[in-house]
């Protein structure tokens, strides 16, 4: 199955964001996300898993780099669904607070792109996944 979508305008930019949907036991709500290639795995602001109802104290700590200028940032990891329209799929996540909680989350290699071929034209703007299963 194809999902197409537009790049998204923010400012004077134009970025890959898309709305997805995140889901844990009985809470749901929907939310934007880059499709980052460069980022290792999903991330997400701290506060979401408190509306999903993970208390992050519990979660393993995970480090990772690359969105801080002076060294790696901490994080949660945890285990929850993702939903593209209809396609929902369980993936690792990363809920932070050194990320902004005012912008949108982060779909990353692990988590994201092993579930779906993924097309980005710059150009034209648009967006294409095509589930791998």
């Amino acid at each position: 199955m194809k999902h197409r979508y537009k790049y998204a305008k923010f400012g004077s930019y134009f970025r890959p964001v898309i709305q997805v949907t995140l889901r844990h036991n009985n809470k749901e709500f929907k939310y934007l996300a880059l499709i980052d290639s460069g980022a290792d795995l999903n991330i997400f602001h701290a506060n979401l898993a408190s509306i999903l109802g993970i208390d992050i104290g519990k979660l393993k700590t995970h480090s990772f780099e690359g969105i801080k200028k002076e060294a790696s940032a901490l994080g949660y990891l945890s285990v929850i669904e993702i939903g593209i329209d209809d396609i929902f799929f369980n993936t690792p996540v990363v809920f932070s607070n050194d990320i902004s909680d005012s912008g949108y989350g982060i779909l990353g290699q692990q988590g994201f792109f092993d579930h779906f071929r993924v097309k980005m034209d710059y150009k034209g703007k648009d967006i294409e996944l095509k589930s791998n299963k």
